[in-house]
């Protein structure tokens, strides 16, 4: 027979066919879980103009980047623009054989210069603006939205001439240099016409997928969960870790990924920098959700460990059972002032994210009450004063188990002979304040703390 306020015995066996079902279930939500991460993380960053506006700025003050799209302009006002002749034009007749060094010397100052350049407010503000308009002319374009033509066709553009003009005029070239630039200069293509229907069909999978794959995660591990009946502690524990490794999982993903981008893109040791810094800031948002990922499994695993039948969580929820059960405002005050430090700590995005805070909230909300009922049905009958006397055994344990450190071993016997190691009275002491904790606790029954107490060893100790 069970004793009273002892741990719940293992739940029966469930059949075959559904524990088989069950696993299904949890394997297929955690593959659907890392497949929704990427089409969430797509859709928020490629169909979203501001996010798409707020990386590119981000990008912008990477210094590696801001070196490379210096580069880019200046590569651009040289390939539109005979700096040469410019120079020899405005030089004495004397003077002019200098033309082509002064060019080749302005060109290290002008890279320079655009570095400079990119770096002030209004200059960034300006890239911004442009990438904001390449993102929304992407997304109409990808919705159908005939308003998305232009001067280029059928295409989006990231038009950066304002910033190649500004180069020019900082650079002290005569005004005539600038109007020479032609409208096409310093454009970046990003979709042409030939790609519009995959576009297009990419765009309206993203957006279900980004919807439909969080849904079905949810339901399968609900299904799973409802299916495990009476096994549904342990069927949550096992959602908790698997969407702990999904999240995971997608991060390693992210680096491994990346390593081979950039190897790809990177042909020459001189731009691998800026293609890293460009990996890592687009991908950027990718980290966040599949963090946010982790975030809400960790309250899950924790919830099911605490409800199981391990005897800390035991010992903890009868320590804490006089608490949940007349005071519950206290509990839920001190449970909020801890979400509360988390969400200010901000470790991660994701605990600066509205939805995973809300999610967050919601799970330790759900946790805690449905602990405060297990509690009730555990230990009907539990006051703070058992709460204290089981504390004070736990420091009399600890107190004499550091007593007991040190000490030379002697050997006991009690009334039968039999030999003990110990030191005598205090190991007998020891030993008793144990048993005394553990029946406390509730871990064993009264017949069975009877039968130990009975066993300790009596007598004289002898060396």
């Amino acid at each position: 027979m069970t004793p009273p306020n002892a741990p719940a015995p293992p739940a029966e066996r469930l059949p075959r066919g559904r524990r088989y079902a069950i696993r299904g279930l949890l394997a297929l939500a955690t593959i659907l879980a890392v497949a929704a991460i990427f089409a969430v993380w797509a859709n928020r960053q490629v169909l979203d103009a501001d996010n798409w506006a707020d990386t590119s700025t981000a990008l912008l003050e990477d210094q590696h980047v801001r070196t490379g799209v210096a580069n880019f302009l200046v590569d651009g006002v040289y390939a539109n623009v005979d700096v040469s002749a410019q120079l020899a034009a405005a030089l004495p007749p004397r003077l002019r054989p200098l033309a082509g060094p002064a060019a080749g010397g302005l060109r290290n100052l002008a890279q320079q210069a655009a570095g400079e350049l990119l770096g002030r407010p209004r200059v960034q503000e300006a890239w911004r603006s442009a990438n904001r308009l390449a993102a929304q002319q992407f997304i109409n374009l990808a919705e159908g939205n005939a308003k998305a033509l232009t001067r280029s066709g059928d295409a989006v553009v990231l038009d950066l001439r304002v910033l190649l003009v500004d180069l020019v005029q900082r650079l002290g070239l005569p005004g005539t240099v600038a109007g020479r630039i032609p409208p096409g200069a310093a454009r970046i293509k990003i979709v042409s016409a030939d790609q519009l229907t995959v576009v297009q069909d990419g765009a309206d999978a993203l957006r279900g997928l980004a919807v439909v794959l969080p849904v079905a995660v949810v339901a399968l591990f609900a299904l799973a969960a409802f299916l495990a009946q009476a096994r549904r502690r342990r069927t949550l524990l096992t959602v908790g870790v698997d969407l702990v490794f999904a999240g995971a999982l997608v991060l390693v993903a992210r680096g491994l990924i990346g390593n081979q981008v950039v190897a790809g893109v990177a042909k020459t040791a001189a731009v691998k920098p800026a293609a890293e810094a460009t990996w890592s800031i687009g991908t950027r948002m990718l980290r966040d959700v599949a963090q946010a990922t982790i975030v809400i499994g960790i309250p899950l695993i924790a919830a099911a460990w605490l409800a199981g039948p391990m005897r800390s969580a035991y010992a903890l929820r009868r320590a804490a059972a006089p608490w949940l059960r007349e005071r519950p405002g206290v509990v839920y005050g001190v449970v909020a002032l801890l979400v509360l430090v988390v969400v200010a700590w901000g470790p991660i995005p994701a605990t600066r994210m509205v939805v995973p805070v809300l999610l967050l909230i919601a799970l330790v909300l759900l946790g805690v009450e449905a602990l405060r009922r297990q509690a009730a049905l555990e230990f009907p009958g539990a006051t703070v004063d058992d709460t204290r006397a089981s504390l004070h055994a736990a420091a009399a344990r600890l107190g004499g188990a550091l007593r007991g450190r040190g000490r030379p071993a002697v050997t006991a016997h009690d009334d039968n002979g039999a030999r003990h190691e110990g030191d005598g009275a205090d190991d007998r002491l020891a030993r008793l304040e144990r048993l005394s904790a553990l029946h406390d606790s509730g871990a064993i029954s009264d017949d069975e703390f009877a039968a130990e107490k009975a066993a300790l060893p009596t007598g004289t100790a002898t060396a």
